[in-house]
């Protein structure tokens, strides 16, 4: 980033902003365009949708190269060099920005251990709790499956529009408790909450597949293409389903 940016050429877009006393972490950008973008990333990486997450985080540092959040985003969803060269624009870009994008992109060193990084999204969620993909991440973080459930049902009373928590929850209760009720209940939810999205149909996918019905396992994993066709999960499945078979 230059050192200087006149404010009357470099208007900064924030996406979850604060509004009146909400307390929300500020993202960064000089573009409209990828900020629009990095909403959809965020949307796309809590329900588990990396491939069209990628596309949209991709696209939006082509827009922006100094956008700190989407550049962390990116870093988590590449490998070896490429991944290498995200942390470290990522890092450089954090540099001049706010505090939580700061502490937002430290997730990237490598120094850290697990736990560290665990207490880095305590840390962002408790200084911005309004913060619904803040919340998410803190979420799926804690150290084991019942600190996350109990994360996940505060999160939901706090949060009841995001559909992402309640395929959690059914995971939850589907592969730790092997509540098939509940899990079906939460996964339809989820399903019914976010209807335009691939996941909800892989994860319905997945529990007909864990229960034992390959038929209605087959045939939600390919709505989940219909929506996607390039959702690697539901094609790694069917692929599997068919191999099986043989």
């Amino acid at each position: 980033m230059k050192k200087f940016i006149s404010s009357t050429v470099c208007v900064l877009f924030v996406l979850f902003s604060l509004q009146g006393i909400s307390q929300k972490m500020t993202w960064t950008t000089k573009s409209k365009a990828a900020n629009t973008l990095g909403h959809a990333g965020a949307v796309h990486m809590m329900n588990a949708e990396f491939e069209q997450a990628y596309q949209d985080f991709y696209e939006a540092v082509k827009l922006d190269p100094n956008f700190t959040v989407a550049l962390v985003f990116m870093a988590n969803l590449t490998y070896g060099n490429v991944r290498k060269d995200y942390i470290q624009k990522a890092l450089k870009s954090a540099m001049n920005k706010t505090n939580g994008e700061k502490l937002f992109a430290s997730i990237l060193d490598s120094g850290l251990t697990q736990q560290n990084r665990r207490d880095v999204w305590a840390k962002l969620y408790t200084m911005f709790p309004d913060g619904a993909v803040l919340g998410h991440f803190y979420v799926i973080t804690r150290a084991t499956p019942e600190e996350s459930f109990s994360a996940a049902e505060d999160y939901i009373k706090k949060f009841p529009d995001q559909p992402a928590m309640y395929n959690n929850l059914g995971y939850y209760y589907l592969q730790t408790k092997k509540d098939t009720a509940m899990a079906k209940q939460y996964l339809d939810k989820y399903l019914t909450m976010y209807a335009d999205g691939a996941n909800p149909y892989d994860s319905m996918g997945e529990y007909y597949l864990d229960t034992g019905d390959t038929e209605n396992a087959k045939k939600y994993y390919t709505l989940a293409l219909e929506k996607y066709p390039f959702f690697n999960s539901s094609i790694n499945a069917l692929q599997k389903i068919a191999t099986d078979k043989k």
